[in-house]
């Protein structure tokens, strides 16, 4: 009988944890006090456990609650008070709303509408997906879950056509909503966990307030640029072949879809109007009124349940809520919070900073970002990512003299920067186990999306954000 083998990370994590709390704060490669090592050993400690998956990230999170009251690195209270966040109630009332999308079959209809715009033409098709994953992203918070609607509708497109698995048009769909299927969420602020982590912290460490439409207006339109650049790339990388089957059969195949779903119900309709509501609040907020992101939030999940409406019990509700993805997102805020009350975000700043303190602050922008994207391929989830990179760049950045703000937001698109294996992200795994893509078809494709998503977020960020008020340096 053979005993199950031990993962890796789950020796590696506790040592590296354990090494902190004992090297002595005194020693010349660690010239900080006791309290910030421990706090970059639970870094390392719980970055090792996101990212290797060794323990379930719920899990990992939970062992964060209860090391950084232990470590005496944040009193038990402050630790689990981000459960409590506004930010945490933004991300559970979406997923409620997120939860009644799914029960109305919203997303199909969306989607058979836009594939009949493509007229039996491949290249048009995968655009069709494309733009399929870049609209969820305003109604779905998660991007797995906005992959994993989408997916059935690729599979049912692709027999229709008569394409096989191995075709270079099922690779570039395949590839292209697993990559972009997270990356487009950047775009929204709503879309993704990592961006309402990102904006609560700017405004908790840097005093900078992020609305809906602020951030639609700073992060989308780079966001459609790069999406329709790496497509075209693709293009070229993967052309695609023509439909085997005529375009009259696909047509009624998609009409068939469509009437299978029936007409629009009158539940349907309430559920639309109430998401055009919520999405208008969230985009004229603080322009037209002062009900916040959160505030419109509430509105919208308890129309869901009032008399009249009834479109969810709350049963229901609570089934669409990721606690997974809650948790991990609270101990993000705890260990940073626990990073910056000891300074040890402050020590990480200053070493990133003295790696490109001799460039002009030009140079450095690029120089950091290019680095940004590297370290992503060191984790899988955005989030993670976040809590580890965020509070380094509020520190880096006035030493580079860069402006933080613009360099945080910066990051906050590194995050989503996942295009290069199938680990990187959950998106790009479940598209990768669903399809017949090879890790070298996907590192080949990572590199060409890398590339461009460097150059056009670069050219945004210099260029179209100072118009915004967002300038690059101090």
């Amino acid at each position: 009988m053979h005993r199950p083998a031990i993962h890796p990370a789950l020796i590696i994590a506790p040592v590296i944890l354990l090494l902190a709390c004992l090297w002595p704060p005194t020693h010349y490669l660690f010239p900080i006090d006791a309290l910030s090592l421990r706090a970059l050993g639970l870094l390392g400690f719980t970055i090792i456990l996101w990212a290797s998956e060794a323990l379930e990230a719920a899990v990992t999170s939970l062992l964060v609650f209860l090391l950084l009251p232990l470590l005496n690195i944040l009193p038990l209270e402050d630790a689990l008070a981000t459960l409590g966040s506004e930010t945490v109630w933004q991300l559970v009332l979406i997923y409620i709303v997120a939860e009644a999308i799914g029960q109305f079959h919203l997303h199909q209809r969306l989607s058979y509408h836009l594939l009949l715009l493509s007229a039996n033409n491949s290249r048009l098709l995968s655009g069709a997906f494309v733009l399929a994953t870049v609209l969820f992203s305003f109604f779905i918070p998660v991007p797995v879950g906005k992959v994993s609607l989408i997916l059935p509708l690729v599979h049912e497109s692709l027999d229709a056509l008569g394409f096989h698995a191995d075709s270079n048009l099922s690779y570039l769909i395949y590839y292209i909503i697993g990559s972009m299927g997270l990356f487009s969420s950047v775009g929204i602020l709503t879309g993704c966990p990592a961006n309402l982590y990102s904006a609560h912290l700017m405004g908790q460490e840097l005093f900078t307030t992020w609305n809906y439409g602020p951030w639609l207006l700073t992060f989308f339109p780079g966001v459609v640029a790069n999406v329709l650049t790496i497509w075209l790339l693709l293009l070229l990388l993967w052309p695609p072949e023509q439909p085997r089957q005529n375009s009259s059969a696909f047509r009624l195949f998609l009409q068939q879809k469509l009437k299978d779903l029936g007409p629009l119900s009158l539940a349907e309709k309430k559920l639309s109007l109430i998401l055009a509501v919520m999405i208008f609040l969230w985009a004229t907020s603080g322009w037209l009124h002062n009900l916040s992101v959160t505030q419109a939030c509430f509105l919208a999940v308890i129309a869901l349940f009032l008399p009249g409406i009834s479109l969810l019990s709350f049963k229901q509700a609570a089934t669409g809520i990721s606690w997974s993805v809650i948790l991990v997102f609270a101990a993000g805020l705890a260990i940073t919070r626990g990073l910056t009350a000891t300074g040890a975000a402050a020590w990480l700043g200053q070493l990133v900073s003295s790696l490109f303190n001799n460039l002009p602050p030009t140079v450095a922008g690029v120089a950091v970002f290019i680095f940004l994207v590297a370290v992503r391929v060191a984790f899988t989830t955005p989030t993670a990512y976040a809590a580890a990179l965020l509070p380094v760049v509020f520190a880096a950045g006035p030493n580079l003299g860069l402006n933080p703000v613009w360099l945080a937001a910066l990051t906050t698109i590194a995050a989503h920067t996942a295009f290069l294996y199938p680990m990187q992200s959950m998106t790009l795994m479940t598209v990768y186990t669903a399809s017949s893509l090879k890790p070298m078809a996907v590192f080949r494709a990572g590199l060409v999306a890398t590339a461009a998503t460097v150059v056009v977020t670069l050219v945004f960020a210099f260029y179209y954000w100072p118009l915004l008020g967002l300038s690059p340096f101090m």
